[in-house]
């Protein structure tokens, strides 16, 4: 499954495939270090769902250069009631240094498009809500 998600990735950005070929399968196998990179990330809110509500979280991340720079962002998903409210998981993308530049709960399937925004690989959450990057962030537009 991995595999054909990162075939998918690749025809993206070389534009082979159609906009909705590269939807994130959850059950693959994650990249150690985009979860362990994510955990850095969440740790604040990870922290706090243990001692607060005692809870523990499941991360599942995957690296992809979602701005064509050569240099893979991640994205994820968190599992965590405490930390995403009763909607379901966060979907998260971050930069490669950490920086969490969205985050959406209530996520159960997320695609990554072939079109951009500001150079930017848009995302689809849900089957009905486009994310595009602008101003340092993704908006739902």
């Amino acid at each position: 499954m991995k595999t054909r998600l990162l075939l998918a990735l690749a025809g993206l950005l070389l534009g082979a495939v159609s906009a909705h070929a590269a939807s994130i399968d959850w059950s693959d196998k994650s990249e150690p270090d985009a979860v362990e990179a994510s955990r850095k990330a969440w740790a604040d809110s990870i922290q706090e769902a243990q001692t607060e509500a005692g809870t523990s979280t499941d991360i599942a991340a995957f690296k992809v250069d979602l701005n064509g720079d050569g240099k893979p962002e991640i994205v994820g998903q968190v599992k965590n009631s405490y930390i995403c409210g009763n909607a379901g998981p966060c979907f998260f993308a971050m930069t490669g240094a950490g920086e969490v530049l969205f985050s959406v709960p209530g996520t159960e399937n997320a695609e990554i498009l072939d079109s951009r925004t500001g150079g930017w690989l848009d995302i689809m959450i849900n089957e009905d809500k486009k994310y595009r990057y602008g101003g340092g962030t993704y908006r739902n537009q």
